[in-house]
């Protein structure tokens, strides 16, 4: 599944987030470090077990 076909009552959690990045051939240790980054630099955010994504204003 691509991340764009999923729901809004799809949710994404960090493991499915380094799993996809897996299936794109990116090793799991790069995969936990490019999430991290993301969350650090605000293009993600996490509530609770759940990944998003900010809204564009």
């Amino acid at each position: 599944m691509y991340l764009e076909e999923m729901g809004d009552t799809d949710s994404l959690t960090r493991e499915t987030a380094i799993i996809y990045l897996e299936d794109q051939g990116i090793k799991p240790a790069d995969a936990r470090d490019i999430i991290e980054q993301l969350l650090l630099k605000g293009y993600l955010y996490e509530v609770g077990d759940e990944i998003r994504i900010p809204p564009r204003s």
